[in-house]
């Protein structure tokens, strides 16, 4: 009988060990849950939760626990990964981490729970470059859909041509051929006036430097939009960079100056 009682004390002890160390283990998780849930830790706060919540803890502690559970499940916010190609497609084989964290390996179209608050969504697709996205996801928010369109690698090292590069390359051309029909113009009248030294005409004589001048502004605008069509393709962006430009806003101008002078530019936004 001896023995028998010394075989079961330590088993006793075990378990009075056992019995202290879940207690314990309620107690920290009642106390986690609450700073958790205070500094707007919900996911962190619902794990907690869920340990002072179940069976075995001291009842007070599981009624607070099993509330706080419920108020943190209603809270938490969700999102919807959405990531598409640039044509268009739904993309799958997608890793996303939110504030360098690791959210998803894959994309499956489940609602994926969050803490509320600002966060950077970082989409690593299998082929082309990342793409990051700031996103600020409020408290009790459901299925917030996060819809992003990811280049391939493809596409990243593209570099189309603008519009603005024809528009302005098709004004130059065509500048350029007015000035020289001006100049020819300008320069077969000289030589008829030639022949008529010093009595010309004063009429032809305006005539032809009408057509000089003319031939000046001509140049002037094809030099100007010359030189916009080759800076449009020489900066022209990749296709994945969004550069805000308004090309066909933009255009030549060739204006006398009071002294006398051309003053040629661009007017708009390129």
């Amino acid at each position: 009988m001896k023995r028998a009682l010394l075989a079961v004390l330590p088993l006793l002890a075990l378990a009075g060990n056992a019995h202290a160390a879940d207690k314990e283990a309620c107690i920290s998780a009642y106390e986690q849950t609450q700073t958790l849930k205070k500094d707007g830790h919900v996911l962190a706060a619902k794990a907690q939760a869920a340990v002072c919540a179940r069976e075995g803890c001291p009842a007070l502690l599981a009624k607070d626990c099993t509330r706080w559970l419920a108020e943190l499940e209603h809270s938490t916010p969700s999102v919807v990964l959405d990531p598409h190609s640039s044509s268009g497609a739904e993309l799958v084989d997608v890793r996303v981490k939110v504030d360098g964290t690791p959210l998803v390996d894959r994309i499956d179209g489940k609602a994926v729970p969050v803490d509320p608050g600002s966060h950077t969504f970082r989409f690593e697709p299998a082929e082309g470059a990342p793409y990051e996205r700031v996103v600020v996801v409020r408290e009790g928010e459901k299925n917030r859909r996060i819809t992003v369109t990811l280049e391939s690698a493809a596409a990243k090292a593209a570099r189309p041509v603008p519009t603005g590069v024809w528009i302005f390359g098709g004004v130059s051309l065509v500048a350029l051929g007015a000035a020289t029909v001006f100049t020819i113009d300008g320069l077969s009248r000289k030589s008829d006036l030639d022949a008529c030294k010093p009595r010309c005409n004063a009429d032809d004589v305006d005539a032809m430097s009408t057509r000089f001048t003319m031939a000046d502004f001509a140049l002037g605008a094809g030099v100007a939009a010359g030189a916009a069509a080759v800076y449009l393709f020489v900066t022209r962006p990749s296709g994945a960079e969004k550069a805000e430009r308004t090309s066909a806003a933009a255009l030549p101008y060739a204006v006398p100056t009071p002294s006398g002078g051309l003053a040629v530019g661009l007017d708009g936004r390129f």
